[in-house]
């Protein structure tokens, strides 16, 4: 490493003090209490537990029942709290008391292990690289340090969710979307919009997925794979968001991303369609369950991403976790086995893919445990088999290394003036890359 690269001291510094850090990392949740994982050595005579942190409902608690029968000798002890996240950054800093897995966003596990503070996976991670798209693939690797540190969890592909039984109440019964371009596209949604129905969501104040979805299609990338180059003002970040103002001029439905008023307007039939990832539909799902025939169950459908000019790519990503292990967890051994059963097994793959994500392990993808699934929003339709193909949509040109989420947070807040036209469309990316700038430099991971 260089001398330019944050030292793991200068790290637990600005995570705050270590005497603070540890209380807090000792905190208990709700659902149950941390101290099984002491950092010491489970006696021999007992069950030794493997403690997972993660949000509530998690698929990789039904991967947990398969694993523990494979493993009686270990005990799955997750916690779900709703601030998991703070914890384990926390127990991470001081170094004490972390989890064994935690399962971590690309964008949070780029910025651990550029600070050593995950396990390094390379030894299992490489000779199943071609189990796994390559996206999420580069998205476990770090290329400042050349090391894997995660993985491959959730492939996030993601499409055009819409209500098939809307659109023809509206007089499209037969759309080509297949070959759909953004022009057909932004026609049936202002069509759409003059009979109250919205084709999308996009709030006032402004929404940087719609823009790294476009981006992706288009085959660019937000910061360079090295992660040491804002690269989302070059022309094809330009063309994207040329295309973003085209859908800020036609009008979304403008309500923040899942909130009440969004929920409602799905359940009402107004929200007809929106742009999502394929994991959103265990959350659609809950939130559909009892709207019955008003929220359009088993009528709602997914399209590709449109084409058109220098559209490589039919589909986007957002978000989309994998699975890591913190070198201040006590039972590492634990972890890489379990990582390896529940993202790199049929059986674990298929546990995991009832949830509602899709694990990235291409064997699974190709197996009727995951094609024939079926889900209530869809009826009889085969969703399963759309994200199958449109994981192979997926751009391995597209990365998000240490400094993206400042990128990306800095475009969805500063993106307004020139969707409203009070600049141009280069002269705002222009503004908006100086904006990210400094902060950019302060995040990434240092050569």
């Amino acid at each position: 490493m260089g001398a330019s690269h944050l030292s793991r001291r200068h790290f637990l510094t600005l995570m705050g003090s270590t005497a603070g850090v540890v209380a807090l990392a000792a905190c208990t949740s709700t659902g149950g209490a941390l101290t099984a994982n002491s950092g010491g050595t489970a006696p021999a005579t007992q069950k030794k537990a493997l403690i997972f942190w993660g949000h509530d409902q998690h698929p990789l608690d039904l991967a947990a029942e398969g694993f523990v029968q494979q493993h009686p000798d270990i005990t799955w002890t997750p916690v779900h709290s709703d601030d998991w996240l703070q914890k384990a950054k926390a127990a991470m800093a001081a170094d004490s008391g972390a989890p064994d897995l935690l399962w971590a966003e690309a964008t949070d596990a780029q910025e651990w292990g550029c600070n050593d503070l995950l396990t390094d996976l390379t030894d299992i991670i490489k000779p199943a690289i071609n189990d796994y798209s390559p996206l999420k693939v580069n998205e476990t690797f770090i290329v400042t340090r050349g090391k894997f540190i995660g993985w491959p969890g959730d492939i996030s592909v993601s499409g055009w969710y819409y209500r098939e039984d809307k659109l023809k109440e509206a007089g499209y019964n037969a759309i080509d979307f297949e070959n759909l371009t953004w022009p057909d596209f932004l026609a049936i949604a202002k069509d759409l919009k003059a009979k109250d129905m919205y084709a999308f969501v996009f709030p006032a104040d402004g929404w940087s997925p719609l823009f790294m979805f476009i981006l992706h299609q288009l085959g660019g990338t937000a910061v360079s794979q090295d992660g040491q180059t804002i690269t989302a003002g070059d022309d094809k970040g330009v063309q994207a968001m040329q295309i973003v103002k085209q859908l800020w001029d036609v009008g979304g439905l403008d309500v923040d991303w899942w909130s009440y008023a969004y929920w409602a307007a799905l359940k009402e039939g107004k929200l007809i369609g929106d742009f999502a990832a394929a994991w959103a539909r265990g959350f659609w799902e809950a939130q559909l369950k009892d709207s019955g025939e008003i929220g359009g169950v088993g009528h709602w459908r997914i399209a590709k991403f449109p084409a058109g000019d220098g559209i490589k790519y039919r589909t986007g990503i957002w978000a989309g976790a994998q699975l890591v292990n913190p070198k201040a967890g006590a039972n590492s051994e634990g972890a890489r086995t379990f990582m390896q059963y529940a993202l790199g097994s049929q059986d674990g793959a298929t546990r995991c893919g009832k949830w509602g994500i899709i694990p990235a392990y291409r064997p699974y993808l190709a197996s009727r445990d995951f094609l024939d699934l079926r889900s209530p929003m869809f009826g009889d339709w085969e969703f399963a088999k759309f994200w199958a193909d449109q994981e192979k949509e997926l751009s391995p040109e597209f990365y998000r290394p240490t400094g993206w989420a400042t990128v990306n947070e800095v475009i969805g807040r500063e993106m307004v003036p020139l969707l409203k036209g009070e600049e141009s469309v280069e002269d705002g990316m222009k503004r908006i890359i100086a904006i990210a700038t400094p902060d950019f430099e302060r995040t990434k991971c240092k050569m």
